[in-house]
């Protein structure tokens, strides 16, 4: 069988015999709204999800920050704004709020990437607050411990709306939803006791915490538990989009945060996931060519994905040109320093959490319990720096 595995514009070809061959994943191809289509419904799902009276109400609209522009806020959330505005809202009762998380503040000549042009000037849009004390407001704490405070301006809101997309992620199985709360407006401090959950006391990885796990996973459970906290006492509704494989928007769904969250999860895993029929002793991967793997940092999405289909200290040829390099540099700091030692890692990132530091954690681990080779366009020696080995001959890769 001929196999091609996407290599940036380009690609690596070779060939498998049959009987060697368990199953061949493809993402299925799912076709994209229009973004008229993505308008009508989003101004249509507004006015039906939005509680009575709204004129009267303070609203708080929610969006992602510039890690997430594919969900096109900064055409998405002028529809939100001008259906309130339609619905007699005044353009000072209504607030947007950039879910930053841990994330550097956002200057104002970035707001427009975000929101759109129309809202500049028209509507106070603020980013969340982070470490800026002062505008913390304490809801109380998360049966896991989890001291929540969260951006003053959006406890000072009677409804919330959150416009953002659903995905995999790494830590709270999905991204979206309850986690435009908690790590989204919280304070730096309740994001760090909840992504500490991540971890085993040991500093090892919690089983539970991967990409598609809601339930048993801790960090997930802590998010839900500080979403329910923040919207005890107000009204909300959840915008969420999700993309396909080639990061077009596929679905747009309109409802309450809780179910308009899980109807995306469902949606994504059906366009995202598929079931394997058994894990093999190898695999061989690409994180998808050119619009995805231009940076390691990036491609690791797919090695992350690759370990469910491969049986434990199984192989894996992983195809990820990395054209721009790394990626990051704190992530490859951490790799290179403890890829002999995740667990060291492990705990000091219980005590200070960042996500790129944490991707390398876990790349760290893969790479403990599997023999990973990579082919890109890195030299030698630094691919063997960063802990993985170098393709020398793919045949003798497939017969090992």
């Amino acid at each position: 069988m001929e196999v091609k595995l996407k290599k940036g514009h380009n690609s690596i070809n070779t060939s498998i015999s049959e009987d060697m061959i368990i199953d061949v994943l493809k993402g299925r191809d799912i076709p994209a709204l229009s973004h008229e289509n993505i308008q009508s419904e989003i101004s249509k799902g507004i006015k039906e999800s939005i509680p009575q009276e709204i004129q009267k109400k303070k609203i708080v609209i929610i969006v992602p920050d510039n890690t997430r522009l594919w969900a096109r806020g900064d055409i998405y959330v002028p529809v939100i704004v001008r259906t309130l505005l339609d619905l007699g809202v005044s353009e000072k009762s209504i607030k947007i709020i950039i879910a930053l998380g841990t994330h550097f503040d956002l200057e104002h000549d970035q707001f427009s990437s975000l929101v759109g042009t129309f809202c500049i000037g028209k509507i106070e849009i603020l980013n969340s607050a982070n470490k800026n004390s002062a505008r913390l407001s304490y809801l109380g704490r998360t049966h896991k411990g989890t001291e929540l405070y969260i951006t003053k301006e959006a406890c000072d809101a009677d409804h919330i709306i959150i416009f953002g997309g659903v995905l995999h992620h790494l830590i709270a199985g999905f991204g979206g939803g309850r986690k435009y709360i908690l790590p989204g407006i919280a304070g730096y401090d309740s994001i760090q006791q909840n992504h500490s959950l991540a971890f085993l006391r040991d500093g090892s990885p919690d089983p539970m915490v991967k990409p598609g796990q809601t339930s048993g996973n801790p960090v997930n459970e802590d998010m839900e538990d500080a979403a329910s906290l923040f919207f005890k006492d107000r009204t909300s509704s959840y915008v969420a989009v999700a993309a396909n494989g080639m990061g077009d928007i596929f679905h747009v769904g309109i409802g309450s945060v809780n179910e308009a969250f899980k109807k995306g999860c469902e949606k994504l895993n059906h366009a995202c996931t598929e079931k394997i029929l058994e894990k093999g002793d190898f695999a061989l991967i690409s994180a998808g060519g050119h619009r995805t793997d231009g940076q390691l940092y990036q491609a690791t999405k797919a090695l992350f994905n690759a370990v469910n289909a491969v049986k434990e200290n199984g192989k894996i040829l992983f195809v990820a040109e990395a054209e721009e390099g790394v990626g990051n540099i704190f992530f490859e700091k951490i790799l290179i320093k403890y890829k002999s030692n995740p667990e060291k890692i492990g705990k000091e990132l219980v005590k200070e959490f960042d996500m790129p530091s944490y991707v390398a954690f876990r790349v760290i681990d893969v790479l403990k319990r599997f023999d990973v080779t990579l082919i890109s366009n890195f030299s030698k020696l630094k691919t063997e720096e960063l802990g993985l080995h170098i393709l020398i001959m793919l045949r003798s890769i497939l017969r090992a």
